[in-house]
């Protein structure tokens, strides 16, 4: 089987291309990735064979290109799953336009072109932002409304509706699936647990958003990987299919079991300015992919502590990634201008 998959050099992407690798050795795959801010080949490059190999091929390159898509589909694949999309909260504050582009034209692409070349099946990995802030004890199913309250998850919302539709008109098989916040090994410090934990590591202040009382529910990125290769090989067409854990905590008691793991100071902890629009809680009701046989695996706190070490053993991996993402054109000093008056 040969599939086209996108956004590879990111977090999630390059631990799903790792996965597909070691589970299945009759997948043949193609990685699209733009290498924008959050996407580097260090990431490819620690997988196994690196980024090049018999059954693996790099192409650098964005979804916006049509003309570049319509190329890859047009020599024959039997499916695409699309990972490509800025996805930070608060870059999308301050450049909406750039997540339409990449989350919703983009996706439009790969439409078109799984609708021209017959493509068999298209999955989309979504968000649970896209259902928009809720109670904890009262989780979204497939079938909640989409109230996304950001620019960020708007434009997912929108890719998935683009989707459904494209599904609805016979076009595309396609499925969608919808994941609560991932965390794992090489994602992007931006991101809360690793953003934190390089703080920590430097003995800066970590700047918690509010009072901390915010709700998110965290998932260990391979159960996910497992969640996206099932869907794209069991889910039914036309359906979405929730991904949990069932680990919903605050920011303010994640961020003291970060302080913990590394033995530090909680008074490094800063209570700022909260962000505009900061939903309060997502949750989801996960019982549908459970009843295609797939439930999280990972012990939370393990994994917790495991992701924790990583960073904390692999500094150069960080010193790369925040350099490169400086020296880009695309990150125009998010990190000074955002929290210049939060430190």
């Amino acid at each position: 089987m040969k599939l086209l998959l996108t956004g590879t050099a990111g977090f999630i992407g390059s631990s799903l291309v790792a996965h597909l690798l070691r589970v299945d050795s009759d997948l043949e795959l193609i990685s699209l990735d733009s290498l924008d801010y959050a996407g580097n080949r260090i990431n490819l490059d620690s997988i196994q064979g690196g980024i090049e190999s018999d059954r693996h091929r790099f192409v650098h390159g964005s979804i916006c290109d049509r003309e570049l898509v319509n190329e890859i589909v047009g020599e024959g694949i039997d499916g695409i799953i699309n990972l490509a999309a800025h996805t930070h909260v608060d870059r999308a504050y301050y450049r909406p336009e750039s997540f339409i582009r990449n989350n919703v034209e983009g996706v439009l692409n790969l439409l078109r072109a799984a609708a021209q070349y017959g493509v068999p099946r298209f999955l989309q990995v979504s968000t649970d932002e896209v259902y928009g802030a809720v109670k904890a004890d009262a989780p979204c199913d497939e079938m909640a409304p989409l109230r996304p309250g950001n620019y960020y998850s708007s434009s997912k919302a929108s890719a998935d509706l683009y989707i459904s539709a494209a599904s609805n008109y016979g076009e595309v098989d396609a499925v969608i699936i919808r994941g609560t916040n991932n965390f794992g090994p090489r994602q992007f410090p931006e991101k809360l647990i690793p953003f934190f934990t390089g703080r920590i590591l430097t003995g800066q202040n970590l700047p918690l958003y509010g009072d901390g009382k915010q709700m998110r529910d965290w998932l260990y990125v391979e159960d996910f990987c497992r969640a996206i290769w099932l869907v794209f090989t069991k889910g039914a067409r036309g359906e979405i299919y929730n991904a949990g854990a069932g680990n919903h905590m605050s920011n303010y008691d994640l961020t003291r079991r970060l302080i913990a793991i590394l033995d530090a100071d909680p008074v490094l902890i800063k209570c700022v300015a909260d962000r505009p629009g900061h939903d309060f809680c997502y949750a989801v009701d996960w019982g549908k992919i459970e009843k295609l046989g797939w439930r999280p695996k990972a012990d939370f706190e393990n994994a917790l502590a495991d992701t924790v070490c990583w960073y904390r053993d692999n500094p150069e991996w960080c010193e790369t990634i925040l350099k490169e993402s400086t020296d880009s054109d695309s990150d125009t000093g998010f990190f000074d201008r955002h929290y210049r008056d939060r430190n």
